[in-house]
């Protein structure tokens, strides 16, 4: 995020911490490195997982993105971004039956199944309907992406249907009455940093769809290859050289979209393309000497930023922090970062060097555009999730407002007990 700290101490002002800055021009030309690392022949789809807010759905869209959803709210924000249904694809290993009739009756471009009991489910809501449901089978491959540190295929899990059972029982699946199989979905890994292993990903992909048209002689009109392109959080980390990226992936599709013209190729990318255009900055509230270490308490950890804080991670690592009240390097120190939650794991820098910090001092969190309230357990001790803001052509944009007490304890509901009539013996 090419951040410009007084306009972020300016917007904190007016609308508080913790808070979420996103920046308009990084996230667009993120977009656009992508797409002209690719050939015109692929749609780039947009995961709203990694950030559904609205307003950056919407800038994308207007640059051309689509989006791929994993619930009826991602997709109620993709179509009130201005999403065509038509570029939207639907995915997720649990789909309720309200959520199936909603996608099949607004057509989207594809629902994305995960089993074949899912499958059986659509074709009779779209039975019931009385239209044809299109679809993607999702397969679960015997091929794992080599560089992903967050393997979804090439291993048991319960994402999509394994390689062998999918291309044995693909003739029933072409089958299947009032459905339409457009093609296959396949994804392999995620934050994948050699573009190596993209390619190879990729390539396995795209000759298993090849297998499959040969096998049951059929005619697809989609392939998902995933994806997975990451960023470097970490200091032993190179970021994605997409120029190497760029001379594996042209010539490989152009060459399957050569003998398959009529077939949509889509490539999803959610990290890549928000993870370095987003910093969420906390309020320094507290400090102390304890034990041999500075602590620096703040007001936004774990709960705002889970990622931050190394959930899910064995190995704890910060990531780029720094203190934007103070940008002067002639002193630096070691601190210990925590946010307000009474839990011992509340630390979001570990041993980090930072300019001098004070009491009321703003530290910027970077590289947290992905996976930072979507994936945080906003209602922890009741604080409630950030505010957003976007940060574009030089104005200043709230996308999101903080929540309230109010707006937490309203959704709750006080139940009146009756009171039993003491029993007098």
């Amino acid at each position: 995020m090419k951040n410009n700290n007084k306009e972020i101490i300016s917007a904190v002002d007016k609308y508080g911490t913790p808070a979420y800055f996103y920046d308009g021009e990084q996230l667009i030309t993120n977009y656009q490195n992508l797409v002209n690392a690719l050939p015109s022949c692929v749609d780039v789809f947009y995961a709203l997982k990694v950030n559904p807010n609205v307003s950056l759905v919407k800038l994308l869209r207007e640059q051309g993105a689509c989006t791929e959803v994993c619930s009826i709210t991602e997709m109620e924000i993709a179509l009130k971004a201005g999403t065509s249904v038509h570029n939207i694809i639907y995915l997720g290993p649990c789909k309720k039956d309200e959520e199936l009739k909603k996608a099949i009756a607004l057509d989207i471009f594809a629902i994305v199944i995960e089993s074949e009991v899912e499958l059986e489910r659509v074709s009779s809501f779209a039975g019931e309907l009385g239209v044809t449901a299109n679809v993607a089978i999702r397969i679960n491959p015997d091929f794992s992406a080599e560089g992903s540190p967050w393997k979804m295929g090439g291993r048991p899990t319960h994402f999509g249907i394994e390689e062998q059972q999918a291309i044995r029982n693909f003739k029933t699946y072409l089958h299947t009455p009032n459905v339409n199989i457009r093609g296959i979905h396949v994804y392999n890994g995620t934050n994948i940093l050699e573009a190596k292993s993209v390619y190879e990903n990729t390539k396995y992909i795209l000759e298993l769809y090849e297998k499959i048209v040969e096998k049951y002689n059929c005619e697809f009109t989609m392939v998902d290859v995933g994806g997975g392109m990451g960023i470097p959080y970490f200091n032993n980390q190179e970021e994605l050289d997409l120029k190497e990226f760029r001379n594996l992936m042209v010539p490989l599709f152009n060459s399957f979209h050569k003998r398959f013209p009529n077939t949509r190729i889509i490539m999803e990318s959610g990290r890549f393309i928000i993870g370095t255009a987003g910093s969420m900055a906390v309020k320094v509230n507290n400090m102390k000497f304890n034990h041999g270490k500075t602590f620096v308490v703040t007001d936004g950890g774990t709960n705002c930023h889970s990622a931050a804080a190394g959930s899910g991670r064995v190995v704890k690592r910060n990531f780029p922090m720094k203190n934007i009240s103070n940008p002067d390097d002639s002193f630096v120190d070691k601190y210990q970062v925590s946010g307000p939650l009474c839990s011992p794991d509340d630390i979001i820098g570990r041993n980090i060097m930072l300019t001098k910090v004070n009491v009321s001092d703003i530290l910027l969190v970077e590289l947290s555009g992905a996976y930072g309230p979507t994936s945080s357990p906003g209602l922890f001790h009741s604080h409630g999730f950030p505010s957003e803001v976007l940060l574009y052509r030089g104005e200043t944009y709230l996308i999101r407002g903080s929540d309230t007490t109010e707006d937490i304890v309203n959704k709750q509901i006080l139940v009146n007990f009756k009171q039993e009539e003491p029993i007098l013996s």
